[in-house]
């Protein structure tokens, strides 16, 4: 079993968000001692999140300032980019820092930014399927696929064999498939609790095993380890709520239906506090902790990472411990190493 970190960029310092590359570095070159696998930062093309316009940039920065781990984007959104940059880019960074780079992409689902780019967020299923099919073409050799002006350049033959691996993150059923056939590895996201996950792994394991492929699957799970359960909930409690929180507008409409909105991270089947809610100031992290997040003791973690372990055989946990509104960087780093210490050597047998 392998854990990687969640890294933010963004912080809110005195009130005002700020890069905070000296915490974005600390917690990678903290992660890379403690025995993580790799860190991860994820693509937002607006607003204000904790990720990035520019995630292969950080990605740099981080790999600059390590030594043996890991990184990667989760996700880039593809339909709002051009497919043979962003596998272009991708594969210059695992040349210069050979296997430690990997590219995760994924659909989007923010109207407001299709819009923006000039593109139909109906039409990004078919705009991933167009995208990941070029990207394996190129990264597979294929320099004559035509991508709407002509065959692309050749590859520059400085980079040698720099093959990056290409993760699919995906909340429906459809994009789970197309995980299976086009991607090395599936996403899921971290709003999704652990039993609505295992259904979606079922389906992704069938068609890997349709495909003749080995089912590769990385959990993003919000986490944060204390000495008791109570400590961790009041450390973590306000920044994790506050952040979920943001998902709420946008499953209006969807959150209710008995049977669950396709692709829709909250569920009313897993959930049943749903249907008493109104409004996101309403969400608490009682409602939210239960097969969701690992907030908690050595104890609880343990007992969650066993049983999604057992129910959907991640070979990864990606984790999530700072966003932009908190915990403190110097708390995240003694989280870190706590993680390293009492968690990962327990399950790296």
């Amino acid at each position: 079993m392998r854990f990687s970190i969640a890294v933010p960029l963004q912080r809110i310092i005195e009130g005002r968000y700020q890069y905070d590359v000296e915490s974005f570095i600390a917690e990678c070159q903290t992660a890379e001692r403690a025995g993580f696998h790799a860190a991860v930062v994820g693509e937002r093309r607006m607003g204000v999140t904790a990720y990035n316009t520019s995630p292969h940039i950080l990605s740099a920065i981080a790999l600059a300032n390590t030594t043996r781990l890991g990184f990667a984007i989760m996700v880039v959104q593809l339909p709002l980019r051009d497919p043979i940059q962003v596998i272009q880019d991708a594969m210059v960074l695992n040349s210069i820092y050979p296997g430690r780079f990997r590219l995760g992409v994924g659909a989007g689902y923010n109207e407001h930014e299709f819009k923006f780019f000039g593109k139909d967020l109906d039409a990004r299923g078919q705009a991933m399927e167009e995208g990941l099919e070029k990207i394996n073409a190129f990264r597979d050799g294929d320099i004559t696929i035509d991508v709407g002006r002509g065959p692309v350049p050749a590859l520059d033959p400085a980079m040698g064999d720099c093959r990056p691996e290409v993760w699919f993150g995906a909340w429906a059923k459809a994009g789970v498939r197309r995980a299976a056939r086009l991607a090395d590895g599936w996403l899921p996201d971290p709003m999704r609790t652990g039993a609505l996950i295992a259904e979606l792994a079922e389906l992704y394991r069938a068609e890997c095993g349709t495909q003749g492929k080995q089912p590769r699957i990385a959990m993003l799970r919000e986490a944060w380890l204390a000495d008791t359960d109570d400590l961790a909930r009041i450390e973590y409690g306000p920044a994790v709520v506050q952040a979920h929180a943001e998902y709420f507008p946008r499953m209006q409409g969807g959150w209710k239906s008995a049977a669950g909105a396709e692709g829709k991270p909250y569920d009313v089947r897993k959930d049943p506090w749903l249907k008493d809610m109104d409004e996101k100031e309403q969400l608490s992290l009682d409602q939210l902790l239960d097969d969701r997040f690992l907030v908690g003791s050595i104890d609880t973690w343990i007992e969650n990472l066993e049983r999604w372990i057992e129910a959907i055989e991640p070979e990864e946990f990606v984790l999530r411990f700072r966003f932009q509104g908190g915990p403190s960087p110097a708390r995240t780093l003694e989280v870190i190493e706590r993680v390293g210490r009492d968690i990962i050597p327990r399950f790296s047998q």
